[in-house]
């Protein structure tokens, strides 16, 4: 793990968000081959890492440019307006390194050991079964799913059962490069370029220093918050998740509007009329613009309270993973509205307006943005019931 610190003003938030912004482009060129690869380019996975982005919420005593969870939520929304699944591996390249600096220090320095630009994937799902053996554990597993950007990364976290105590433990076991293989699951609707495919384990020893309990990342005590002292290495882990996720499904609906805003313009009715000078499509295009802008409005307010940890609370936690939910449930009501008025012509394969829909739909399924547990876990504190006990991640 590099020792030099960097200079404090290395990177600013503006800086690497213009970063972003001369990336976008390039990875909008690449959205159809990316969806029929099933995977984002090997170049664009480079470009990330030159960029920068995996080092946005490191320390900058490390090499990191020490910024928060905004400058995470500003990129990945950016990236992610031209094409969701460079944008959703964008997020998780930047998430997964902060997760790495909530690791012992001794994973942090296997990982970082040649620099900080390392891209990780990870399956949060409990799939692998941990033995507990003197040292750490072995772990088995025939399928950690769902491992974004499996094809570009190295090392991985993999979710798993810890049997070392009266009852199983959920906890985060680090995997490097050749203690894993990938099986190809991923043949999806939408996200076809995230290339989340599945990780199989086989009887791979862990140490213990390459292992995260859930209830220390839940809680935010890590065991790299005694070694960073950032508000981000300090913050319960469900008050930022989210954000990976609920994050791509915004910027895909901002993007699929700005979209159907200029083709509109020029657009022609069956008649020959101008569609724009139509009331029915100002009047439906006025409400899907509402409903996104007022899911930012409520993503960036649970965002900025991860910079508030005097704050924290149950029912304030309670409150952001409601807001995500929200959030997810309005950008899904934007994009149909957007395809239903988008007609046929919004069907081209190669439009990016129907690679959104079916793209925020798909991330709408994601766990963490899961309806029913969420709007459950804010009414039960509201009626103060408490949290689910079958519910370890609030």
């Amino acid at each position: 793990m590099p020792d030099a610190p960097a200079p404090a003003s290395s990177v600013t938030r503006q800086e690497i968000l213009a970063r972003a912004r001369a990336l976008a482009p390039l990875f909008a060129e690449r959205a159809e081959a990316a969806e029929a690869a099933r995977r984002i380019p090997p170049q664009s996975a480079k470009e990330m890492l030159d960029a920068g982005l995996a080092r946005i919420l490191l320390p900058e005593r490390i090499g990191g440019y020490g910024l928060g969870f905004d400058a995470w939520y500003d990129v990945t929304r950016e990236l992610s307006k031209t094409d969701a699944s460079h944008g959703w591996c964008a997020g998780l390249l930047i998430h997964h390194a902060h997760l790495i600096a909530l690791f012992p220090e001794a994973a942090q320095k296997a990982v970082w050991a040649d620099g900080l630009d390392v891209p990780i994937a990870a399956s949060f799902a409990p799939s692998v079964k941990a033995i507990s053996m003197e040292g750490g554990y072995r772990i088995s597993g025939a399928g950690s799913p769902f491992a974004s950007g499996v094809d570009h990364c190295s090392w991985v976290m993999l979710g798993g059962l810890a049997h070392d105590g009266p009852a199983p433990e959920w906890k985060f076991f680090l995997v490097p490069p050749g203690g894993y293989t990938v099986r190809d699951t991923w043949f999806t609707a939408g996200m076809r370029a995230t290339g989340s495919k599945t990780i199989v384990t086989d009887n791979v020893f862990v140490p213990n220093g390459f292992v995260l309990r859930l209830t220390d990342l839940r809680d935010g005590k890590g065991p790299g918050g005694v070694i960073h002292s950032g508000i981000v290495f300090h913050t319960p882990f469900f008050y930022y998740a989210p954000i990976s996720f609920v994050t791509p499904m915004l910027g895909a609906a901002q993007g699929a509007y700005e979209v159907f805003r200029e083709w509109t313009k020029t657009r022609k009715a069956q008649d020959g009329t101008a569609l724009a000078e139509k009331t029915a499509v100002q009047v439906r295009m006025a409400r899907a613009a509402a409903d996104i802008d007022a899911a930012e409005l409520l993503v960036r307010r649970a965002v900025e309270v991860t910079d508030a940890p005097q704050d924290y609370s149950p029912q304030l936690l309670a409150r952001s993973v409601r807001d995500f939910t929200r959030a997810s449930e309005l950008t899904v009501e934007a994009i149909d509205t957007l395809v239903a008025l988008s007609g046929t012509a919004g069907f081209v394969t190669s439009h990016p307006i129907q690679r959104a829909w079916r793209d925020i739909h798909f991330m709408s399924m994601h766990i963490s943005l899961n309806v029913e547990t969420n709007f459950a876990h804010y009414g039960r504190m509201e009626l103060d019931l408490g949290r689910d006990a079958s519910r370890p991640y609030f």
